[in-house]
């Protein structure tokens, strides 16, 4: 009896939760297609899914078989896997946001339309794109990290360190509500106006903390940019006299200037990073920079600026 009982709690339980799953799936239905027919009208493009799920435990949702094509539905430019966001809130600025696009890629259809001078291999690959964004509430602190990878191309990094930053989420909670709440509608030129102003001001209290840029090669960088360079008249060897002319005539650190070249010779890896002053303002931090413009090495101490290239 008490294992028939134990049963019956937890297949309640589970179905209580499949119930949930299922009500969230629809409400998450009801705002996104809103939000793609908005998308819609406004590039030009419609877009498509063969399938959306929600969690209720992990405030996410996933589309799948998303299809983008034009207007008129008669040609498919891009197709994509599934598409994953988690932890977003309609009321509250959570504490982590994600994004996960998993395997973009243009239609066959489409590539046979770009000009011969285009990269295909550039155009023709996957791409899958994983970003976040990490908020303390407490401290108010916040990280942004993004990861774009073109498949057997290259593998893009970039990290963005911010204090100060509650503001900004407090404008982007309430423009994103404000939003919502016009179900699709245009907002009026005061409300546009009062969002810019809002996100003016939020931006002005930001504290840049650090910055990171990494490209990786995937495979078949090198191959890439000769082939964008022969569209161009051009050879690797034009490509690193043409860096070296630029860093004369805009002088970097001795190390930048270092992996710069590195990577134009190499294209393997190209590293950068920099550690902004603390209890400085992205306004107050620009100026101080441009105090430094044609002081390279004084600048690349200011923002503690690190690179590398391979």
């Amino acid at each position: 009896m008490k294992k028939l009982v134990i049963a019956a709690v937890v297949a309640a339980a589970v179905g209580g939760v499949v119930y949930a799953n299922y009500t969230a799936t629809q409400e998450v239905k009801k705002v996104v297609d809103k939000q793609l027919s908005a998308l819609s009208s406004q590039s030009g493009v419609d877009i498509t899914y063969s399938d959306i799920s929600a969690s209720v435990f992990s405030s996410s949702m996933q589309l799948s078989g998303i299809n983008v094509q034009s207007i008129e539905g008669d040609e498919t430019i891009a197709t994509i896997d599934n598409i994953e966001v988690t932890g977003y809130e309609v009321d509250a600025i959570p504490p982590h946001t994600g994004f996960v696009m998993t395997n973009f890629r243009f239609s066959d259809e489409f590539l046979s339309q770009l000009p011969d001078s285009a990269n295909n291999k550039l155009a023709a690959t996957s791409y899958n794109v994983n970003s976040s964004l990490d908020y303390n509430k407490e401290s108010g602190d916040s990280k942004f990290a993004l990861n774009v990878k073109a498949s057997e191309v290259a593998d893009v990094r970039f990290n963005l360190g911010l204090a100060n930053s509650t503001a900004l989420m407090e404008a982007s909670l309430s423009i994103s509500q404000a939003q919502n709440a016009a179900n699709g509608a245009e907002l009026t030129l005061e409300q546009q106006l009062q969002q810019q102003s809002k996100m003016m001001a939020a931006m002005s209290q930001l504290e840049p903390r650090s910055i990171e840029l990494e490209i990786n090669d995937d495979g078949e960088l090198k191959t890439v940019v000769e082939s964008f360079l022969k569209a161009q008249g051009m050879t690797l060897d034009d490509l690193e006299q043409v860096v070296a002319m630029q860093l004369q005539q805009a002088p970097v650190s001795a190390e930048l200037d270092t992996a710069i070249k590195n990577f134009a010779s190499g294209l393997s890896k190209l590293s950068l990073s920099a550690r902004l002053p603390e209890g400085k303002s992205m306004m107050q931090i620009n100026q101080q920079i441009m105090m430094l413009v044609g002081q390279p090495e004084e600048l690349a101490k200011f923002i503690n600026l690190k690179a590398s290239g391979e």
